[in-house]
């Protein structure tokens, strides 16, 4: 790998409070005990040392992040476009309601993203848009050392499916579980390589 060739390990936050297995977008709810005992496992199961931190503004990923970064002595970037999309109507219901809500909308959302907005939520492109321009951004404060970007499961599977030229149709087919990740290492004027994709304390 090039010197000048940025590491990138993206990293979901751990469990929260509250309901598992729900539509968790823009709420801002923490984590709970064991979500902080996921990611700092996580963390340590890290074999190259980071040197910059960017997360969410969101305190699930925030709080770990500010916590992790006075530790280290990391300088931290919190990006407000690295949260999660705002489902709308359909913040903290399970799948299973959102679809009994909006059976079609929720259908093509999961299927078709592209065009879609959730009700009365984020458009999915506008997402993706802005998840993307974060995604340079934070890159270029970085460059030539590693990265540790701490996000949510949807701005995680733009990113993959943007960064692997995959079909949009699969983005919700992409599973993250807490405290889950991926790393790729970019180099200025070429395709980044997906070093791995693994699940949680496995990076």
């Amino acid at each position: 790998m090039s010197e000048s060739a940025t590491l990138v390990t993206v990293m979901r936050h751990g469990a929260v409070e509250g309901p598992v297995n729900v539509l968790r977008g823009s709420s801002d709810t923490p984590l709970s005990d064991v979500g902080w005992q996921q990611m700092r496992a996580a963390f340590a199961a890290l074999d190259t040392p980071v040197t910059a931190i960017a997360s969410s503004p969101l305190a699930r990923c925030s709080a770990f992040a500010q916590a992790l970064a006075a530790q280290q002595a990391l300088p931290l970037n919190l990006h407000h476009d690295l949260r999660e999309i705002d489902f709308g109507d359909w913040e903290n219901l399970t799948p299973d309601a959102a679809q009994a809500a909006s059976p079609e909308l929720f259908a093509k959302f999961q299927t078709s993203p592209e065009g879609t907005s959730p009700p009365d939520g984020e458009p999915f492109d506008a997402f993706k848009q802005r998840v993307l321009a974060a995604f340079v951004a934070c890159l270029a404060q970085s460059r030539g050392g590693h990265l540790l970007m701490l996000t949510h499961a949807g701005v995680m599977r733009v990113l993959l499916t943007d960064k692997m030229n995959l079909p949009w149709a699969t983005t919700y087919r992409i599973a993250i579980p807490p405290a889950g990740g991926f790393r790729l290492s970019c180099l200025a004027g070429h395709p980044p390589y997906l070093l791995n994709l693994n699940p949680a304390c496995a990076i």
